[in-house]
């Protein structure tokens, strides 16, 4: 294999693994995404079981007194 050859290969080399983190980096932040929209999921759902939590305590209170 000579220089040019060899310096082809690199070139190659050097765009396939740029690509490849590039494809990485798109996919890792998806997932990112992804997971931050499920947090603010359950973030959510934990608000309107406490809301409803609240509620119920409200009315035992008021049945008690």
């Amino acid at each position: 294999m000579n220089d040019d050859q060899l310096d082809d290969l690199k070139q190659f080399i050097a765009a396939t693994v740029s690509q490849s983190e590039a494809r990485t980096d798109e996919k890792l932040e998806q997932l990112r995404k992804e997971m931050l929209d499920g947090f603010a999921g359950v973030g959510e759902a934990i608000e309107e079981i406490n809301k409803q939590f609240d509620a119920r305590i409200s009315k035992l209170e008021k049945q008690a007194a």
